[in-house]
C-alpha cells in the first residue's frame, strides 16, 4: 500500500496514443467496461498497469496521472484535503475496480487515490 499503483493516460486521441506506446515498448491493450467512458487498459504481457482515456471534460490537456494504491480511500481522501490537497475528482466507485479519486496537491501536481476492490 501507499505506493503507485496504477498509470492513467489522459489524451483527447486514446487511439493515436495505443498505436504510439504499442510501437515503441510493445504494450497491448484491453477493453474496460467500468467506468462513464471508454476505457482502454494498457498490458505488458498478461500484467495490467494502466490505461488511456479521453479527457473526462473538455479542456484537459493530455497527461499521465499515477495512482496511489491505499488500505481506506475515505480516511487517505480526507487526510490529503487536510494537508492542503484541492480535489478534482471526489471518490467513485469504479465497479470491479474498486474506487478512486483525484486531487492536486498543494503544489498544484495531480495524482490519485485507489482503493483496490479486495479493501472495500
Amino acid at each position: 500500500m501507499n505506493s503507485i499503483a496504477w498509470n492513467e493516460l489522459i489524451t483527447p486521441d486514446p487511439a493515436g496514443a495505443i498505436q504510439f506506446y504499442g510501437e515503441l515498448f510493445g504494450w497491448t491493450t484491453e477493453a474496460f467496461g467500468g467506468g462513464p467512458k471508454p476505457y482502454t487498459l494498457f498490458k505488458h504481457g498478461d500484467r495490467m498497469f494502466g490505461g488511456v482515456m479521453a479527457p473526462p471534460q473538455p479542456g484537459i490537456p493530455p497527461h499521465w496521472l499515477n495512482y496511489v494504491a491505499v488500505a481506506d480511500l475515505d480516511v487517505a481522501f480526507a487526510k490529503a484535503k487536510s494537508l492542503g490537497a484541492t480535489v478534482c475528482l471526489e471518490p467513485m466507485d469504479i465497479g470491479e475496480a474498486g474506487r478512486i479519486a483525484v486531487l492536486r496537491d498543494p503544489q498544484g501536481a495531480g495524482f490519485g487515490l485507489h482503493q483496490p476492490p479486495a479493501m472495500k
